[in-house]
């Protein structure tokens, strides 16, 4: 969803029905978390499969979470502008700080649900690292190892891997 996508919806459906449509990445984002916290991250292709999804919906949680943010701000903006213009209206002297509090007060739950976005978005953000680094550590350690060489075919380790490779198949060249 690009921010204008995430403002018009706002405005037509809500927060509540923004939260909800995106909650099952809420879910993912818990589940990940769950297996990163009992080390059940070992194996290469999930450690992929965490940092393309962990990668994605960080990139959709930081555009919603700032796209929040810039309709709860002029939210209370507007809210502002009325209040002042009802109190002159009125011939009242308006109390500024009374206004600001209750600006504030009308945009509560988007303060809150845009937390929860950019929680989620910073808890992907950890995931990425993480995975990064371990896949990034498997790599080194493979090719250490000889073991599936996925590095530059062109140095020296990867042409010595190879050519024990092919006295192990019987290929002479």
């Amino acid at each position: 969803m690009t921010s204008r996508e995430v403002y018009t919806y706002l405005k037509s459906e809500g927060i509540d029905k923004l939260y909800k449509k995106f909650e099952k990445y809420f879910t993912e984002v818990d589940t990940w978390a769950d297996r990163f916290a009992t080390g059940d991250l070992l194996n290469e292709y999930e450690l992929s499969q965490a940092l393309d999804r962990l990668t994605g919906i960080y990139m959709r949680f930081h555009i919603i979470a700032e796209a929040i943010d810039s309709y709860k701000t002029n939210q209370e903006l507007n809210f502002k502008v009325l209040a002042f213009k009802e109190a002159e209206a009125n011939g009242k002297k308006p109390t500024i700080s009374q206004i600001e509090e209750e600006a504030r007060n009308s945009t509560k739950d988007l303060r809150t649900y845009r937390s929860d976005f950019l929680s989620y978005s910073d808890a992907c953000e950890k995931g990425i690292i993480s995975t990064q680094a371990r896949l990034k550590r498997q790599t080194v350690t493979k090719s250490a190892l000889g073991v599936d060489f996925c590095g530059d075919v062109n140095a020296p380790a990867a042409q010595i891997h190879r050519q024990e490779e092919k006295k192990d198949i019987g290929w002479n060249e």
